[in-house]
């Protein structure tokens, strides 16, 4: 494909911040402050979803068909390093999802739904050269789907390398149909914490009420997990918790919308965890439809004073930076705008890169 460059909006984020039409939403903060825009786009990606970072020394794309691939320091795709698209299809919101490493790099955990539909987190030994050892794959966990969207797909091992959580949808359909979120005998809405050593672990409930968890990371500064959370008709939110503060916790759906009520039958089954309320929630105006997470930046190139969170919405396709002091919001910018964007997400050299479910990637620059 060729890219029009007229969908890749970067914003004046020097003085205040403007949607494309031009319109003032928000002044910058004197302090904290970030200056960071949208570089140029890389092409000659088939539906990159996720992105995550090998031996600390490269970085890794998963594509949607099945595939992983190297991410070369342009941004351009490198050698394939797994091929699975034999067990799974690119379908509606089906496909691979998600890709996580032990903290040595010797192991690789891939999220996938198989052609059933079925979600199957399965492992497989690297070797050095950071191709997969297919032969090697063991299946960790299946979760069978009862409706084909709301896979979740992430996963993320604790810095500690101690568990692999996997961060699962409610099942799909709409408002939460079957109550699985917040059910506590159901591995739906949930992170669910699986032991990466071994053979056959029994998975543990960790956290409930998640409606379609998209994209999560830990800020390794701090320690914080993010959570961007799909919502249903009105907002969208975004969580941010301790990792320690994890277990026993309810992120609300369906007893919540963000933090409007939504399916009161569920209010009391919410009331037995700790609730975690969004750090932020916006509305469905102006395009926004659907929350893609997200990382802090990090990178020695960006000039940030404080801890600001990129993210981007899959309809408006807008990328902004929301500052958190605490548990306080300090700041929303709109950086520029990406068609179809599924994911801000930090390369090994703290790059962050938006990408796009269209075939490409953009990379997150200094604006100074």
């Amino acid at each position: 494909m060729t890219l029009d460059p007229s969908v890749v909006l970067p914003l004046d984020t020097a003085v205040s911040v403007t949607n494309p039409d031009d319109t003032t939403v928000v002044s910058i903060p004197a302090t904290p402050s970030l200056l960071a825009t949208l570089g140029t786009p890389v092409e000659g990606w088939n539906q990159p979803v996720d992105l995550v970072v090998w031996r600390a020394s490269e970085t890794h794309v998963v594509e949607r068909p099945g595939v992983v691939r190297r991410l070369n320091d342009d941004g351009t795709p490198g050698a394939v390093l797994l091929d699975i698209s034999d067990a799974t299809k690119a379908e509606g919101e089906r496909g691979l999802l998600g890709l996580a490493y032990s903290l040595d790099g010797t192991r690789a955990f891939v999220n996938y739904t198989d052609l059933t539909g079925s979600t199957i987190v399965a492992r497989f030994d690297m070797r050095d050269d950071g191709t997969f050892d297919v032969a090697s794959r063991r299946q960790l966990l299946e979760i069978a789907q009862p409706y084909p969207n709301h896979n979740g797909g992430d996963l993320l091992v604790t810095p500690d390398g101690a568990d692999l959580l996997v961060f699962t949808g409610d099942g799909g359909a709409g408002g939460d149909p079957d109550r699985y979120a917040l059910d506590p005998t159901s591995l739906l809405g949930k992170i669910v914490r699986l032991d990466p050593t071994a053979d056959a672990p029994e998975p543990e409930i960790w956290s409930v009420g998640l409606r379609n968890p998209w994209r999560v990371s830990v800020d390794p500064t701090t320690n914080r997990l993010w959570i961007a959370d799909v919502g249903q008709n009105e907002v969208e939110e975004i969580n941010v918790v301790a990792l320690a503060d994890v277990k026993g916790a309810s992120f609300g759906w369906s007893a919540f919308e963000g933090k409007r009520p939504y399916n009161d039958d569920q209010l009391e089954r919410h009331s037995a965890y700790r609730s975690i309320e969004p750090v932020l929630e916006y509305e469905h105006e102006d395009g926004d439809c659907s929350v893609s997470g997200g990382t802090v930046v990090r990178s020695d190139d960006i000039a940030a004073v404080g801890d600001w969170y990129l993210f981007s919405d899959f309809c408006s396709g807008v990328v902004r930076a929301l500052c958190v002091d605490g548990s306080t919001e300090c700041g929303l910018l709109a950086l520029g705008k990406v068609p179809s964007s599924v994911g801000v997400l930090s390369d090994h050299t703290g790059r962050p890169w938006v990408l796009s479910l269209d075939g490409f990637v953009v990379p997150v620059v200094s604006d100074r």
